[in-house]
């Protein structure tokens, strides 16, 4: 036996988030059928981190371990062959036995995407947030500034309903608006993040670019730890999971990542 650690790109429009679940297509559940296909019975994949309906991936990663001996990168083509439009592996190497895709992450990357125009956009729809009014990329930049770092982000994550093993408390590595012709892209960095985070700082950034919110208001916002205070929760379409961070000798970090925490992750980013 042998394991691997993949990457995976996927649409997210077509499925109900990464995870298995009955009478709902997921990531997971064609990922799993396609394994059955190549290798007779089903194996279990499992991903760095759940993403919900509507959230695209250019770089989720998930282990499988394989029931006889078969070259990693041999799985890319023998998976895309069999996987639906909408999912394509990118890439496969072999990992330790004692390696986990969940557990042995230090970190995610997402962008969220939008579109700010007057004119609703014809084309793209499910791949982008829109705003319908001008925004002050500046004062978004501003108020990004002071999500940096280590913070109890209570205020910007939503409660799932279960008891957070690993509190409230992480650390946003980098935080970047990129102005685009079309609109902007968030680009965010953390070493994790909780339920709805990466999107409720996205619908806090726009409004504080629509003047709805001072940017000098966020670090109060974090210190009240209400979410009431915070942005609404933007739309899942725009949001895409980037890429998982793992130590380059894929070592066990000092911290684990509770699975029912998991952004958009759920990551779930």
């Amino acid at each position: 036996m042998s394991k691997c650690l993949i990457t995976i790109a996927y649409d997210g429009n077509p499925f109900n988030g990464w995870q298995r679940q009955a009478n709902r297509p997921s990531v997971q559940e064609c990922m799993e059928e396609a394994c059955a296909v190549i290798f007779g019975h089903p194996l279990l994949v499992e991903g760095a981190g759940r993403t919900d309906a509507g959230v695209h991936a250019f770089g989720q990663a998930a282990h499988v371990v394989l029931p006889r001996p078969f070259p990693a990168q041999r799985l890319i083509p023998a998976l895309n062959g069999n996987l639906p439009e909408g999912i394509a592996i990118r890439s496969s190497i072999e990992v330790p036995d004692s390696f986990h895709a969940r557990f042995h992450a230090v970190g995610k990357r997402y962008v969220f995407r939008c579109v700010v125009s007057r004119i609703r956009p014809a084309v793209g729809r499910g791949y982008f947030h829109w705003v319908r009014r001008s925004l002050d990329m500046a004062a978004m930049a501003t108020a990004g500034q002071h999500l940096l770092g280590c913070h109890d982000f209570s205020a910007f994550a939503t409660n799932p309903g279960y008891v957070r093993l690993r509190g409230t408390i992480r650390t946003i590595q980098h935080l970047h608006i990129a102005k685009r012709t079309w609109g902007f892209d968030l680009v965010i960095q953390g070493n994790g993040f909780l339920y709805n985070m990466v999107r409720i700082i996205a619908g806090t950034l726009i409004d504080v670019g629509l003047g709805k919110m001072q940017a000098d208001r966020v670090p109060e916002i974090l210190a009240n730890r209400d979410r009431r205070q915070a942005g609404a929760t933007a739309p899942a379409c725009g949001l895409y999971l980037l890429r998982v961070l793992y130590p380059n000798d894929l070592s066990l970090p000092a911290f684990q990542v509770d699975a029912e925490e998991e952004e958009e992750e759920e990551d779930t980013a």
